[in-house]
């Protein structure tokens, strides 16, 4: 009886994750429609870091709990989830296109950065003061992708963006603190959830942060991508989960280990981020292709290859 309620607290954890996140995504654009912020200012920022506040109220709350592998296993579980299950099945429902920007700029930045994360981790801890770092230069790298994109004219996804708002401003507060306290009290059931079943069945945190959390707040990213890519946007699907990655480890781990120092466990650096960093690596050849598309048999691949990644874990 306790693992039903324990499935359900996750279930709905999740839920309110999802609710809360998509509100606040929707909220925040509000405010910035209402002080004139340019479209792709809006979709490069909010946009792109709304999808990431699960995973990050996630890891803050597992991280002041005392259950560092699994804030650290979100972020590293996550993004491997977000590359070969996000994109994989991106791909399937249509070929993905690559765009320049996202061979030049993004990738290049999520491959070293992604290559700092697990240099930073070899001494078993990311400080606080690496937490600095890591926050400081995901302003500087936000900063300079929406001077790019006003200097290249980068198209981004406007449906969600609208022309003009209203003027109450006391409704959307209102479902603001409303979408912050779904988050919060989301991340609490996932994880009481979580690391009940954990214990029940004998699961670290370490797999719990790289397969259920990671799974479950990578579902935004998942969903974004998805609909994207259905709907023919599929350079969108693809910018998505690199510009997710970016903000994880940046944003996510930088912020969490800023507010108290994360130990990292040593299979989670002998295994798990070498697993991470394959993913990324993985996405090297099929962006300098001359199609510059990731195909449906190759979306299947890298789909089959997470699933392999689970099985390894199990």
């Amino acid at each position: 009886m306790v693992n039903f309620l324990d499935i359900g607290a996750v279930i709905l954890g999740f839920a309110l994750l999802i609710i809360g996140g998509d509100l606040l995504v929707k909220i925040a654009i509000r405010f910035a429609v209402r002080f004139h912020l340019p479209p792709a200012a809006i979709g490069l920022t909010i946009v792109a870091a709304g999808t990431s506040l699960p995973e990050m109220v996630t890891s803050i709350l597992a991280a002041l709990q005392g259950n560092a592998d699994i804030s650290v296993g979100n972020v590293v579980g996550s993004n491997t989830f977000n590359i070969l299950a996000g994109i994989g099945l991106a791909s399937m429902i249509r070929p993905n296109k690559v765009l320049s920007q996202a061979l030049k700029i993004e990738w290049p930045f999520l491959f070293v950065t992604s290559i700092a994360m697990f240099l930073m981790a070899l001494n078993h801890v990311f400080e606080s003061h690496e937490g600095g770092f890591m926050v400081l230069a995901l302003v500087a790298f936000m900063w300079f992708s929406i001077r790019n994109a006003k200097k290249i004219g980068l198209d981004v996804d406007e449906d969600e963006i609208p022309s003009e708002v209203d003027n109450k401003i006391g409704k959307d507060l209102i479902l603001l603190s409303g979408g912050v306290i779904a988050l919060i009290v989301g991340a609490e059931f996932a994880l009481t959830g979580a690391i009940n079943l954990g214990r029940a069945f004998g699961i670290s945190d370490r797999v719990l942060g790289l397969t259920i959390i990671s799974a479950g707040t990578g579902l935004p990213e998942l969903a974004t991508s998805a609909m994207a890519a259905f709907r023919g946007r599929n350079d969108i699907a693809f910018a998505n989960i690199l510009g997710s990655n970016i903000m994880n480890i940046l944003g996510i781990l930088g912020t969490t280990a800023i507010i108290t120092p994360l130990s990292v466990s040593p299979t989670l650096i002998d295994y798990d981020m070498i697993v991470m960093l394959g993913a990324t690596i993985l996405l090297f050849p099929f962006m300098i292709k001359s199609s510059r598309l990731i195909r449906q048999w190759e979306g299947a691949l890298m789909f089959a290859c997470y699933l392999y990644y689970l099985y390894s874990l199990i």
